[in-house]
């Protein structure tokens, strides 16, 4: 039994098709999508950031609406040619 498994075995994670290693890395850029992106390469071990955002980071509807309401919100200032 490899490393992983043990490991997962002991967390509690389920066992199947669905849930793997790439699947935590997977969670982890994610949660991290605010992290700026040379940082989460080094904190995740990624040599390029191309493979972080055609592979890992998922979007996120919940992302993207806080970011529009911030973007909305009175006293803040909007981004030059947006508004």
């Amino acid at each position: 039994m490899n490393l992983f498994k043990q490991l997962a075995a002991v967390a509690g994670i389920p066992a199947g098709e669905r849930y793997g290693w790439h699947s935590l890395r997977r969670k982890f850029a994610s949660e991290l999508r605010h992290v700026a992106l040379k940082d989460l390469g080094d904190l995740g071990g990624w040599d390029s950031p191309q493979t972080i955002l055609t592979c890992y980071v998922q979007s996120s509807e919940d992302a993207q609406r806080e970011a529009l309401a911030d973007r909305r919100t009175p006293g803040k200032k909007a981004v030059a040619g947006l508004d």
